[in-house]
């Protein structure tokens, strides 16, 4: 392929035509450097491609707020999250061309111990239904804490997991997206094919398309060199988040990679699977990858008319990736920053290169924020003034000897008091420590790294509600009124009747 070179700066690189090229680029170029400064992105990078090749690509910000001297570039390399999918979707395709499984087979086919509480309705879901999310298998379900890389202590875990499970609906007849259905595929691949699977990943997917620097890098702490940093709100401010990613998240999340790799990707998908050696797919398993089903999903793609497209999010990067429905032409955009604004962008952009107007992205639209944790919080500033409000007065008048400490027996209005007191702490502690967990698919509430300020708050809030809860029953037990009116000072008693 013949490349004509249309920009001269380093970062600003484009190779093929399209109508209005200059005019829309300079649209694209502000419609990132605007959002970045908005919305406090410390980095993004940009590729437009189509059949030919890239158009455009082009690096933004930085990879570290702590260093200002590190630019990003086109071949940054950013932890993709649930992007990661459409690459686990083209391996099992590959595998469905070779006759070495269907995705009309069911799982349990290939996973003998996969089983729910209700082995007869797990014992139905099929391949495709992993595929497309309709497996019935709960969203909150995933893997993050399982830190093993042997294949069988993965199998045991996820088993263990699973075997209390309900599903949500009869596999087929709903969309529950879980990170389980791929992290599943990711075991079944490697069942089939008789290989781990990031080797597969990189021979059969990756060196054929030339995607030299992407791969799973992050599990084990390896450091790619010009890797981005990823950054996340933290009450209002952008600080560095550290990504802890498992082994056996790498096909639903793990995967690293920049957008002059992808926009090769892209180009594959856009030219039917084919590639420099032949096919990476066929264009007939690409048509049935893009086929929607009646909740708009495809395998791993969510399909529209005009589009079909896949995002991914980590607690500190964010990745989209959206196809034109005719397949002339893609954009892929990656950030280091988690905010629901980048994924916005990615359609704003996708939105100036068919030639419409970008959407408005206000800054009132995207909180820095989060809305449930400044509910939180409020309810902990409240708690906090109860709390004062009841150890304030009470050691300012212990202090005065109005008050003494002395145990009574409780009277029967008391003790009902103290039995509500304790029914409502143990309610609260229930829910921030077992039942929310289990709600978003964490062992425990210090593993809830999605949003870090309600995890704070939360944790906050179940400390100052157990200092209220332990302060009042206190004062209700032991804090006793001193009766003036008695010349010995003594503090008032039970009263005997007559």
């Amino acid at each position: 392929m013949i490349c004509t070179f249309f920009l001269v700066p380093k970062q600003d690189k484009v190779y093929a035509t399209i109508d209005d090229l200059n005019e829309k680029i300079k649209q694209l170029k502000a419609e990132i450097e605007n959002n970045m400064k908005r919305h406090d992105i410390p980095g993004m990078a940009f590729a437009l491609v189509d059949s030919n090749g890239i158009i455009y690509s082009k690096g933004f910000g930085i990879l570290d707020i702590r260093d200002d001297t590190m630019q990003i570039d086109e071949n940054t390399n950013f932890n993709l999250g649930s992007l990661s999918k459409v690459f686990t979707t083209i391996a099992i395709m590959q595998l469905q061309e070779k006759g070495l499984l269907s995705i009309e087979d069911p799982v349990v086919d290939h996973l003998p111990w996969f089983k729910t509480r209700e082995p007869s309705m797990s014992n139905q879901i099929k391949i495709k239904h992993l595929l497309n999310h309709s497996s019935g298998l709960p969203g909150r379900l995933n893997v993050h804490e399982i830190k093993s890389v042997e294949k069988q202590e993965i199998i045991n875990e996820i088993s263990d997991k699973l075997h209390d499970v309900i599903l949500v609906a009869q596999p087929g007849d709903t969309f529950e997206y879980t990170n389980m259905n791929t992290d599943l595929l990711q075991i079944i691949l490697e069942e089939v094919s008789g290989e781990p699977f990031i080797k597969f990943m990189d021979k059969n997917i990756f060196k054929p398309l030339g995607m030299n620097r992407t791969g799973y890098f992050t599990f084990d702490d390896y450091h790619l060199s010009n890797t981005a940093e990823g950054h996340r709100y933290r009450w209002g401010t952008i600080k560095p988040y550290k990504e802890e990613l498992v082994y056996a998240t790498s096909g639903s999340a793990g995967l690293s990679s920049n957008v002059t790799d992808l926009a090769k990707f892209i180009m594959c998908i856009l030219n039917g699977g084919k590639i420099p050696t032949g096919y990476l797919i066929s264009s007939t398993s690409i048509n049935e990858m893009f086929q929607a089903n009646k909740y708009g999903l495809g395998y791993n793609w969510y399909v529209y008319p005009h589009n079909m497209y896949m995002e991914g999010g980590l607690p500190g990067f964010t990745s989209t990736m959206v196809l034109s429905s005719d397949k002339s032409f893609g954009i892929v955009l990656l950030s280091n920053s988690k905010q629901d604004i980048t994924y916005h962008s990615g359609f704003n952009l996708f939105r100036i290169v068919e030639g419409k107007t970008p959407k408005t992205l206000l800054s009132t639209d995207f909180p820095k924020v989060n809305t449930v944790a400044k509910i939180i919080l409020g309810f902990t500033i409240i708690v906090s003034i109860l709390l004062i409000y009841v150890v304030g007065p009470t050691f300012y008048h212990l202090s005065k000897g109005r008050l003494t400490v002395a145990f009574v027996k409780p009277s029967f209005g008391k003790c009902s008091i103290i039995t509500f007191l304790l029914v409502l702490y143990l309610g609260v502690i229930y829910y921030i420590y077992v039942l929310f967990p289990f709600y978003v698919g964490v062992p425990s509430i210090f593993n809830f790294n999605k949003e870090p300020d309600v995890t704070t708050e939360l944790i906050i809030l179940s400390i100052i509600h157990s200092l209220f809860s332990l302060a009042l029953c206190l004062k209700i037990l032991i804090i006793q009124k001193i009766d003036r009116s008695n010349s010995l000072g003594q503090f008032n008693g039970p009263t005997k009747k007559a």
